[in-house]
């Protein structure tokens, strides 16, 4: 029985985001903005390693739209994540900045830049060089991010037969075909386990995390032989139900050649977790988990 057994704080953070932003100024009609964010060069170096542990953010109208995942120990990261906007005006640029991840402490800038809507080619995809700068310093080399840019205005025949093609596959998942409706980020930082079941015979396990949001999952890395693992990971999930979704943690132990053993499960409400401090989970066995 694994009630008393624990994984120790994971932080649970977030906030309400809106996609959809009306922008101030005369409308020149809606717009669909896809945007693949897909690698950074040469980023600027921020952790003492020699290194940085970048993360992006997109904002438009001052609102946060999107946040990448974190690549660790990567001053040449590849994303190669995808998001769609959409806008009602072609004159609010989209501000990008990029942040080294610290974990306990304030995240570092490491550059930012603007994509500017007005002067794109409409109805194509763009391949996009973001050159990263810091105001303070605007002769510093910070580097550049590669993007892949598509804007369709809403009413166009391109648009139209995307809708229409959308419709009708009914092997899309909500997550596709509704990109742009995510409410929220759950962040969270995965940092140790403790007091673990062993599972092998030499009296340890190889734990390793699986978590659950929605259609999104994420799996940690295995500590191997070891019953109080230090992951110390940490990652982004959207929230996309409107009542925040339920967050599925489960804990394995690593079989090599046959089915992993399962270590524990618990869950949380992202509704009631968002804005929380960090905190720690209690896992509750069960026959019925496979990995």
């Amino acid at each position: 029985h694994l009630s008393s057994k624990r994984l120790h704080q994971f932080c649970l953070t977030g906030g309400e985001q809106e996609v959809f932003i009306p922008l101030a100024g005369p409308s020149s009609g809606m717009y669909r903005l896809e945007i693949e964010l897909k690698r950074g060069h040469n980023l600027a170096v921020r952790d003492r390693q020699g290194t940085s542990d970048p993360y992006v953010k997109f904002k438009l109208a001052g609102k946060e739209v999107f946040r990448s995942k974190t690549i660790h120990k990567n001053l040449n990261p590849v994303w190669d994540e995808k998001t769609t906007l959409i806008v009602d005006s072609l004159r609010e640029p989209v501000y990008v900045k990029v942040f080294d991840y610290d974990f306990g402490l304030q995240d570092d800038f490491m550059g930012s830049a603007f994509l500017y809507l007005e002067s794109l080619e409409q109805q194509r995809t763009i391949p996009v060089t973001l050159v990263l700068k810091d105001p303070q310093h605007p002769s510093q080399d910070l580097g550049s991010l590669e993007l892949a840019v598509t804007l369709t205005p809403k009413d166009s025949p391109t648009e139209e037969r995307r809708d229409s093609t959308q419709q009708q596959s009914a092997c899309l998942s909500e997550l596709h075909r509704k990109p742009q409706l995510w409410r929220g980020i759950v962040s969270i930082a995965l940092i140790e386990g403790q007091n673990l079941t062993p599972m092998d015979p030499n009296g340890l396990s190889d734990p390793y995390v699986k978590f659950r949001l929605g259609p999104q999952k994420y799996r940690s890395k295995t500590v191997p032989k070891t019953l109080s693992p230090q992951w110390r990971e940490q990652f982004d999930l959207h929230v996309y139900e409107e009542t925040g979704g339920v967050l599925e943690i489960t804990v394995w132990d690593r079989d090599t050649g046959r089915r992993d053993d399962f270590l524990g499960r618990s869950v949380a409400l992202c509704d009631f977790v968002l804005g929380r401090s960090p905190s720690t989970s209690s896992l509750q066995d069960s026959c019925s988990a496979h990995p």
